[in-house]
């Protein structure tokens, strides 16, 4: 059986991005109009764990004082550093730095 060449996930999180509020049918039915073939089931279990991820943001957020766009930050400094390990490193080193400026 040969691939269809489109990554059906990217569609779906595109077209989420565009329309947040957009029923998994109703994504269906978008995709299909651009030749994406897709079911009900799919789109819903990505969407679930899209939310799943947010609200573990927002839960994250809400107990502490550090808003969305620092946990965003924090998030990609880890990615750009490659480990927990690296970042903590780094800031060690950025904290030596700022003490004897």
């Amino acid at each position: 059986m040969a691939k269809s060449g489109v990554n059906k996930s990217h569609a779906i999180r595109a077209y989420f991005k565009t329309n947040p509020k957009a029923k998994a049918q109703e994504v269906v039915d978008a995709l299909a109009k651009q030749g994406i073939v897709t079911t009900v089931n799919y789109v819903s279990n990505l969407k679930a764990s899209h939310n799943k991820r947010h609200r573990a943001v927002r839960k994250v957020v809400a107990k502490g004082s550090v808003g969305i766009p620092e946990v965003k930050a924090a998030l990609a400094f880890i990615k750009l550093t490659g480990s927990v390990a690296a970042a903590k490193q780094a800031l060690a080193v950025a904290q030596e730095i700022r003490e004897i400026v």
